[in-house]
């Protein structure tokens, strides 16, 4: 396909393409999953199959758009001979669920939605990182700006939060958190949770629900450990490590 082929070329493509079947908790409640399917603009529930396909299929034709629109940028940036003297880094602000669940949108604290792709290209090698490297580091978004100033050579200011990544592409070893609370208000689905990529904790603060994922051997999140035993040591933790975040906080989270 042509760059300048509309999506609906796309949505061709991938129209009959077979999609996997989404994830499904063990913690869903998949009565109410059901009862929810009737609206085409629902954030959950359990849509037919063939509608659920479409979406899945428009959804991959705009991220194949949009990844043909940065090939045309890169093969400008080597036209004009720019390429070797640029650091490109490419993420998101979120995912999308996509069904996962019988869930749609973002907002929520799963992988779907919250896990983003964060990727530093240096074609020219100006910064000296190599290729390749994998960083196991948990990086957000406030890691942006550190990153792209030391890139370019400039002061950072003292009050940035975030760090640069540029030491973690070399390997060398500097002081990194060792993970990340993330937030987001959404009535009675409003979430805190805290993760290092391995494992996940999640308070929904309305509700008082938690739960716990082992991301290592359950990486769709499929399995609740919450109420498990033999995972309680490891749930305090984490547990423990949400509060220390929300200490403080005006909203009175922690009494």
């Amino acid at each position: 396909h042509s760059p300048l082929d509309p999506p609906q070329a796309y949505l061709d493509m991938y129209r009959d393409a077979d999609m996997p079947e989404p994830p499904v908790g063990d913690w869903v409640d998949t009565d109410a999953a059901e009862r929810e399917a009737v609206s085409p603009v629902i954030p959950f529930g359990k849509v037919p199959k063939r509608r659920l396909d479409r979406a899945r299929a428009g959804y991959y034709a705009l991220i194949t758009h949009i990844d043909d629109q940065i090939g045309r940028f890169v093969d400008v940036l080597d036209e004009y001979g720019l390429l070797s003297n640029t650091v490109v880094l490419f993420t998101s602000d979120h995912g999308e669920m996509l069904g996962d669940h019988h869930y749609f949108r973002k907002t929520l604290p799963y992988e779907g939605s919250a896990k983003v792709p964060f990727i530093l290209w240096d074609p020219g090698d100006v910064l000296g990182i190599g290729k390749g490297i994998e960083a196991d580091q948990v990086i957000e978004l406030r890691d942006i700006m550190p990153t792209l100033l030391e890139a370019a050579g400039a002061p950072l200011p003292g009050t940035v939060e975030g760090n640069s990544l540029l030491p973690l592409c070399r390997g060398e070893a500097v002081p990194w958190r060792s993970c990340i609370h993330g937030e987001h208000a959404a009535g009675m689905m409003s979430n805190h949770y805290v993760t290092d990529g391995q494992e996940k904790y999640i308070w929904y603060s309305q509700t008082g629900e938690e739960q716990f994922f082992d991301l290592r051997s359950d990486p769709c999140e499929c399995v609740n450990l919450a109420r498990n035993p033999a995972h309680a040591e490891r749930i305090g933790l984490w547990r423990s490590r949400l509060i220390q975040e929300l200490d403080g906080r005006e909203e009175g989270y922690v009494k």
